[in-house]
């Protein structure tokens, strides 16, 4: 076994597993004020425009919950369910999380 970037590589070197310890959150904000490893309940969005429709189509939808995996500059990496999600910071700033 060995040990590359935080991630553990099992024996098939193209499989990567990750393991997150979700810190929850107990008052309304916006998705783009939590922090690394926090979960939260997507309450609603405040907008509806293009961006937004995007990206319920990608799966972030009200009452799911979602786990910020990393920040990177302008984009925010979230986790729900079984798939991760790269959103810009502006498009962050229109979704309500609890």
């Amino acid at each position: 076994m060995k040990f590359f970037s935080g991630y553990h590589l099992k024996r098939a070197p193209n499989r990567i597993e990750t393991k997150v310890f979700a810190i929850p959150i107990d008052h309304e904000t916006t998705l783009n004020d939590l922090k690394i490893a926090q979960t939260a309940c997507i309450i609603n969005f405040y907008k509806e425009n293009e961006a937004i429709k995007k990206v319920e189509a990608m799966g972030l939808r009200c009452g799911e919950n979602v786990v910020i995996l990393q920040k990177l500059g302008r984009g925010i990496v979230v986790k729900t369910n079984n798939s991760r999600i790269v959103l810009t910071t502006d498009v962050a700033e229109n979704v309500r999380v609890k």
